[in-house]
């Protein structure tokens, strides 16, 4: 059954789209005669495409699924019979409404994806909502879901930014974190790397305003860490099957490398990324007195590695119904 949501998105990105794109909804992706072999229909909530025919975003909203990884696993299988082209890319779009443990899942199996050969991403739906709200709003006549302004404009933003490299080399592609998932891998990441002989050394001892916090581990870590992932090139991702999986957190060693050395690896646009895009929320260390105390307890063991700017620390955390 289709909610009353997913159709209203449907139609607001076709009537929304971005000046060089055009937007349909219901996209067939494979042949009748596969589909009919199958016996299941990979075919999108929205078909994004370049007006230059450079590009094609398919994009899945899921808005309550109890199974969200089903349409990753629906589109993964139709890959092992008829390869994704080089230009197209998956984007499944999660709400506050699927619960924390399958929306991770689905995040997970985007790796996955990723492994078998797939442009693939998940990112947040609505996130600005909460696990009720959006439910609510699935209950609601279209017609009055016009009536609460959704902005689906950033929606198509983040979408764009996410897919877009950040930056390239032969190796690897830099990507904003799409997904709260992200962002929380390279936060843990942070925290195993930066025990080692050879993190610490590199890391050496920074200044940090900006820190993600963790409400699950209560660990936090550098935003402009958090703020970026490493997706293998086709190469990487072809010798990484035959020596093993690759995932696609940030590491010391590539932060170190990065920056200095490229303005588009950028502290400002990383915590903006995080609070426009992902919608995390900006807290002064003076506005969670546990937050704090958390943070105090774990700086007391990084205080070689991190020296708190003199304005004090800024702590970004997920939205309420991420944990």
């Amino acid at each position: 059954m289709k909610f009353k949501l997913a159709s209203y998105l449907q139609r607001e990105f076709i009537r929304h789209p971005s000046p060089t794109w055009k937007c349909s909804h219901e996209s067939r992706l494979l042949p009748y005669d596969l589909e009919k072999f199958l016996g299941y229909e990979p075919r999108v909530d929205i078909l994004m495409e370049r007006l230059d025919g450079s590009q094609r975003l398919w994009i899945e909203f899921e808005i309550s699924r109890a199974d969200p990884v089903a349409n990753h696993a629906k589109f993964a299988t139709s890959h092992l019979f008829q390869p994704q082209n080089a230009t197209d890319i998956f984007v499944s779009m999660i709400s506050p409404a699927v619960d924390r443990g399958r929306r991770n899942l689905a995040a997970n199996t985007i790796l996955l994806m990723r492994h078998i050969g797939m442009n693939a991403f998940q990112t947040v739906l609505l996130p600005q909502f909460s696990k009720e709200e959006i439910q609510n709003l699935n209950k609601l006549p279209i017609a009055e879901i016009e009536n609460e302004n959704l902005d689906i404009d950033r929606e198509i933003e983040r979408v764009l930014t996410i897919t877009e490299p950040v930056l390239t080399s032969s190796e690897t592609r830099i990507h904003f974190a799409s997904d709260l998932m992200d962002v929380m891998l390279n936060l843990r990441m942070w925290n195993e790397e930066i025990q080692t002989p050879q993190g610490s050394q590199l890391w050496g001892k920074r200044t940090i305003t900006y820190f993600v916090f963790d409400p699950v581990s209560y660990k936090f870590a550098p935003s402009k860490f958090c703020a970026y992932v490493a997706i293998p090139s086709e190469k990487q991702q072809v010798q990484s099957s035959l020596l093993g999986f690759s995932r696609s957190e940030m590491t010391i060693n590539l932060y170190i490398t990065l920056d200095g050395q490229d303005t588009r690896f950028d502290g400002r646009r990383a915590w903006l990324h995080l609070t426009r895009g992902l919608m995390m929320n900006r807290v002064e260390a003076h506005e969670d007195p546990s937050i704090t105390e958390a943070f105090h307890d774990w700086l007391k063991l990084h205080q070689n590695s991190i020296k708190v700017h003199p304005h004090g620390a800024i702590f970004l955390c997920p939205p309420k119904w991420f944990k």
